[in-house]
């Protein structure tokens, strides 16, 4: 919708100005900081909203690791610690149950060797062939009849000379003889699933055997058990252990063959998962949940770890409504606050005019956004207060204007009631005396009565409008019959009027109304021009608007009295004579019925030329430029600016009709014979019009705007002796 005021649409600009800003603003950064938070902030809390609401679960694949194994031949049926003791057996022990207990003794000695050397090599590594020697002599003098074979697993059975052959040092490049820690034989002998009071000598011999040659060889169970599925129980890592140190594996050959049955056994479960039905997966994992949201993660170690993540989803779930829902309020905070900073300038404009109504000299304090209405206030406070001036002045001028009159009919009646009473008292009195003393009682009571008028008109400019009912009327026709009207009194004084309406065709007016105006100019023209003199009336037209133009020689007008000539009950003080003193009204009641036609009237005076023009919309639209009028004879070079002629316009002839008759009245006389009073040409009925846009004249002198300017006012009507209105 489009914006009529000024100051509305800085308003607007600046206000959607601003908010648009704003939102652009608040847009990009909620953007920087929505990509900010996801790239920075959002993982972290993701892992911990999803390590809060969940833990990592891993596929159980013991069994698959087992199987891949037996398949490698590192675990199989045929029990490669059963070899051991079938050596055992060959070399003279028995493998009757029950029949550890028999060598005992031996096998505690030889036990406590294999801890001794575990212990040097925890000590220092690189005496193993110190400790090795010394594990020898022990041996040998526990008089053994086993050797434990080297790192070849070459058996050497009845060879009694050695307990631990061939040991030697650690260096960069073997990895052989580590210090790892001591296999108890009664871990191996459980492992092999024999218990150690029901075993036998050889189950025994063969146990101490694999214990020394885990020595031998740096196997170690924890380390071994580090790339074993964790259900792999104890037992069944020790017979790993112990096939692999069967077969003559190290540890880092022993980690590779298990790093890698892990990861296909891993690969193995994983598949077999994915066939399960969800719930199978659930209860594979050990899940309660009946819709689970699985995160599956595969590690560097080949172990897939799987958590239920539905919680968190669930969570992550609100991320974008709760980001949108940021955003639009966001928005509607910035809206917000832009809606109340333009209601509060409606609240600065009502503080601003409640402080003006209360205190009319009290500053203007409005901010800078409002300095255009700031300006507005001060111009209408400008105005009511000169409105209020001339209001004062106008009642004050009514008011002396009411003590003249009142003083003036006092003296007429005076005269009347005393030249009556000679009359009544006196009845011998020459016929000439009488007719002497009736006239002068006559012309006293017509003055008596022109002043009665007076008051009549004061009461009906005040209790009155100006009601506008247009017609199409010829120009010229309407200034000659408007004219005639005053040519007995123009007459009287030797006073020409002329009329020239060239060119001019048709206007659409109120007629009675628009004679009225144009006949108080001329009146007050007929009242003030010099005897002998020519008053002309010009009119001229154009498309738009119809320019009148009354020109009269006589006294100039100063420019003080043209400031409010146009103003109700205004008069100069050379009108305040008995002859020519009017109630003021004249004038103004013209410049209300021009102004009621969308029209402006306006004066200038100089070098005793006095010009009024008036201007009227042709077809009765507003008005927007002045047409120029005719040449006055005799006026000064400064007032044909204001009459200078303009192009004729060719109008089609119309109907017009009269607006008022030339003077043809008769004179009623006698006793009782008084002048008939008749309703003046366009007399208003109504209370005057209020709020009427300002006048726009123009001074002949400076070519300039100034205030409204006008000449005297007279009679309300045209009068003379004898004739009857």
């Amino acid at each position: 919708m489009a914006l009529k005021s000024e100051q509305a649409r800085v308003l607007r600009r600046r206000v959607l100005g601003g908010l648009i800003r704003n939102l652009l603003l608040f847009s990009g950064a909620f953007a920087l900081a929505c990509l900010a938070i996801e790239t920075f902030m959002v993982p972290s809390i993701a892992n911990w909203v999803a390590d809060s609401t969940s833990s990592w679960r891993t596929l159980n694949s013991s069994e698959q690791f087992q199987q891949i194994l037996t398949d490698q031949g590192l675990l199989d049926d045929a029990n490669l610690f059963d070899l051991w003791v079938n050596e055992a057996v060959e070399g003279g022990y028995t493998n009757d149950a029950g029949t550890i207990t028999e060598i005992q003794g031996e096998v505690n000695e030889m036990e406590d060797a294999l801890a001794e050397y575990a212990s040097m090599m925890a000590d220092s590594p690189e005496n193993a062939e110190a400790a090795a020697a010394h594990a020898k002599e022990r041996a040998e003098k526990l008089g053994a009849d086993v050797a434990v074979a080297s790192g070849t697993n070459a058996a050497a059975i009845g060879d009694a000379s050695t307990f631990i052959d061939d040991a030697t040092a650690l260096d960069a490049e073997t990895d052989n003889a580590r210090a790892v820690p001591l296999l108890p034989y009664q871990t191996i002998l459980t492992a092999e699933a024999i218990p150690t009071d029901d075993a036998s000598a050889a189950q025994a011999i063969a146990a101490l055997r694999v214990s020394a040659s885990l020595q031998e060889l740096g196997l170690s169970l924890p380390e071994a058990q580090t790339f074993m599925p964790p259900e792999t129980t104890v037992d069944a890592a020790t017979r790993i252990l112990v096939s692999a140190a069967v077969l003559g594996y190290d540890q880092p050959t022993l980690n590779d063959l298990l790093q890698s049955a892990f990861r296909q056994s891993q690969e193995q479960a994983y598949s077999a998962w994915l066939d399960l039905t969800s719930a199978e997966e659930a209860r594979a994992l050990g899940v309660s949940d009946e819709n689970p949201v699985w995160q599956i993660q595969y590690g560097e170690d080949g172990v897939y770890r799987i958590r239920d993540v539905a919680t968190y989803t669930f969570v992550k779930s609100f991320k974008l409504p709760l980001a949108l829902l940021v955003f639009v309020a966001g928005w509607l905070a910035i809206i917000l606050r832009a809606l109340n900073r333009s209601l509060r300038y409606f609240d600065e404009l009502s503080g601003a005019v409640g402080s003006l109504l209360a205190d009319k000299d009290a500053p203007i304090e409005l901010p800078a956004d409002l300095s255009i209405a700031r300006n507005e206030l001060a111009v209408i406070r400008s105005q009511s207060l000169a409105d209020e001036r001339a209001a004062h002045a106008a009642e004050q001028r009514k008011n002396e204007l009411v003590a003249y009159l009142a003083h003036d009919i006092r003296t007429p009646l005076t005269s009347v009631l005393g030249y009556l009473d000679l009359l009544r008292e006196t009845t011998d009195l020459p016929r000439e005396t009488l007719r002497k003393y009736a006239d002068i009682a006559y012309s006293k009571a017509e003055r008596l009565e022109s002043l009665i008028n007076e008051f009549f008109e004061i009461t009906r400019y005040n209790l009155s409008a100006i009601p506008i009912e247009r017609e199409t009327v010829g120009v010229r026709l309407f200034c000659q019959q408007v004219a005639e009207a005053f040519f007995p009194e123009a007459a009287a004084r030797n006073i020409r009027i002329t009329v020239d309406a060239a060119g001019a065709g048709q206007f659409f007016i109120d007629p009675d109304k628009l004679a009225r105006a144009l006949g108080n100019v001329l009146r007050n023209a007929v009242a003030y021009a010099d005897a002998n003199s020519v008053i002309a009336i010009a009119a001229r037209q154009d498309a738009r608007t119809t320019t009148i133009t009354v020109a009269n020689r006589g006294r100039e007008i100063s420019d003080a009295h043209l400031e409010t000539i146009f103003e109700k009950f205004y008069r100069e003080d050379g009108a305040r004579s008995s002859k020519k003193g009017g109630a003021g009204l004249g004038l103004a009641i013209a410049r209300e019925i021009v102004v009621a036609h969308h029209g402006d009237i306006e004066a200038a005076s100089e070098r005793g030329v006095t010009v009024f023009t008036l201007r009227i919309p042709t077809q009765g639209e507003e008005i927007e430029g002045a047409a120029a009028a005719p040449r006055i004879p005799g006026a000064t070079e400064g007032v044909q600016r204001l009459v200078a002629p303009v192009p004729p316009r060719t109008v089609r002839p119309t109907s017009t009709r009269a607006t008022s008759a030339p003077p043809s009245a008769t004179t009623r006389r006698g006793p009782s014979a008084r002048p008939i009073p008749q309703r003046p040409v366009g007399e208003r009925t109504q209370a005057p019009r209020q709020g009427t846009s300002p006048l726009n004249p123009r001074n002949a002198r400076h070519g300039q705007v100034p205030a409204r300017k006008t000449v005297r006012d007279n009679d309300a009507t045209p009068r003379r002796r004898g004739l009857s209105r």
